[in-house]
């Protein structure tokens, strides 16, 4: 803010007196801080979602369980395709969470694979 707030009391009501340009600049402000908390818990439950499955992957990978395939008929090797589908989907997620960002380009400088 430009200049220092005023304490004014009216109706017997102490207040804060500020420029009506402060005033919007402090609105704009809120109006940000909103968005971004929203954004922020988005991508902590995307964040929360993605732990949860490398946990499970890390049990399956470890050999410490079978991938449990998604439909009861499925046939041999479908749980692993499952999770396959499961990084691509979290990836995804991440990426629409974050944005493209860095994963924007693979480290050999050419654009990534977006499967």
């Amino acid at each position: 803010m430009r200049h220092e707030p005023q304490d004014v009391v009216v109706d017997g009501r102490p207040l804060v007196a500020v420029p009506a340009k402060d005033l919007e600049s402090l609105l704009v402000m809120r109006r940000q801080l909103g968005s971004q908390t929203a954004r922020m818990r988005a991508l902590r439950d995307t964040l929360f979602d993605t732990v949860e499955f490398l946990e499970q992957l890390a049990e399956v990978l470890a050999g410490e369980r079978e991938p449990a395939p998604h439909e009861p008929h499925a046939e041999p090797g479908a749980g692993h395709a499952e999770l396959v589908a499961g990084i691509r989907q979290r990836a995804r997620d991440l990426r629409a969470v974050t944005g493209a960002g860095r994963a924007a380009k693979d480290r050999r400088g050419r654009p990534a694979r977006h499967t």
